[in-house]
């Protein structure tokens, strides 16, 4: 399925507050401008937590935050110690314990440990290519790794960020559980985040649900792209959210679909007949969620049409349909919720895989 010539490829430039290309954004902004900046993320979790390994959130010198941790008592004390980092100057790990009586005295019925890095970026060149690297593999969507080397004074000798450090991580993340991000040597300690790119969702059909269930993708952390055969549609005004929107002559065949993906596939075609084709195509890649919208009825006659053209039961048994957890939804926005919450649910099951978790 090649992508056609006449295609309409729009970037978004919207604003989401906890998104990680925001940050990464905002801590590039604060360097350019002079202002070191103190990053906080979770390094490691064990039980149950507020948020699990990867959280990540800033603290600003006047005391602003963008991002969040969890929220809570974690929080709190995170942001309540940032200005001792930009007081010393030095980075540094701190350990929280939502066992103990302390937590719970404190409303906190988590149950689980983790450790949180609170790295002080000093508005140095380095630095600030380092977060536009980082920032163009996220947009790339590309995972890959921070590696922050400390001594035992916990003063910072060396940052790296790179994607070849990131298949290493991901074989150590897959063969143990929980992850280990510590690396400990003689002189010096290596500390190393996996970042995550976002998860795609590739919308195919660009009608009210779908304009619906981008927003609150987009909103989720999604990366959106959009394809549909009607510009009055497929456009920027109606998906300002959209990474990708594509305007194709006719959705029956060189829908814009790596062979490879690792999209999610939404089809929302605006009939029986475009998503019999779209999803024969969709079915030719690699895609590890397709779903589409529609009646049990409109799903039998359109699985009976693609059989006869030689599609296997165990093949169309990779769809989705009805897409959405039942909820007796009805509005384009109720229909957007229950789609996301199987997104979601999707999403997280196959990170447990990954990483062994339970």
């Amino acid at each position: 399925m090649r992508p056609v010539q006449n295609v309409v490829t729009l970037c978004a430039d919207s604003e989401k507050g906890h998104s990680v290309q925001h940050l990464f954004q905002s801590i590039i902004n604060s360097l350019e401008l002079g202002s070191p900046v103190v990053r906080a993320s979770i390094m490691h979790s064990t039980g149950s937590t507020p948020r699990s390994s990867g959280a990540m959130m800033i603290i600003h010198s006047k005391g602003t935050t963008q991002g969040t941790i969890g929220g809570g008592l974690v929080e709190k004390q995170v942001t309540d110690h940032a200005p001792a980092i930009y007081n010393s100057q030095k980075s540094t790990v701190i350990d929280f314990d939502l066992t103990n009586t302390d937590a719970a005295s404190a409303g906190m019925i988590c149950g689980g440990k983790l450790s949180v890095f609170m790295d002080y970026l000093e508005p140095t060149a380095h630095n600030i290519t380092l977060f536009t690297n980082a920032l163009h593999l996220y947009n790339s969507g590309r995972n890959f790794s921070f590696t922050t080397e400390r001594n035992a004074q916990g003063e910072v000798l060396s940052r790296d960020v790179s994607p070849r450090l990131n298949s290493a991580c991901s074989k150590q993340n897959m063969q143990q559980s929980p992850p280990q991000h510590v690396i400990q040597r003689p002189a010096s300690t290596f500390l190393t985040e996996s970042i995550v790119a976002p998860t795609t969702l590739h919308f195919i059909g660009a009608g009210h649900v779908a304009q619906a269930t981008a927003r609150i993708a987009a909103l989720s952390g999604f990366t959106v792209k959009v394809t549909d055969d009607r510009k009055e549609f497929a456009n920027s005004e109606r998906f300002p959210d959209a990474s990708e929107i594509h305007v194709l002559p006719s959705l029956s065949q060189n829908l814009p679909i790596d062979p490879n993906t690792s999209d999610y596939l939404i089809i929302m075609t605006r009939g029986h007949l475009h998503d019999k084709d779209v999803l024969a195509q969709a079915l030719s890649c690699s895609s590890p969620y397709i779903g589409m919208i529609g009646s049990k009825k409109k799903r039998a006659a359109t699985y009976a049409a693609l059989m006869k053209k030689g599609f296997s039961k165990e093949a169309l048994e990779r769809v989705h349909c009805p897409i959405g957890v039942s909820i007796s939804a009805e509005t384009p926005e109720e229909i957007a919720i229950s789609i996301l919450a199987e997104v979601i649910a999707h999403k997280a099951e196959k990170a447990r895989e990954i990483s062994g978790r339970t």
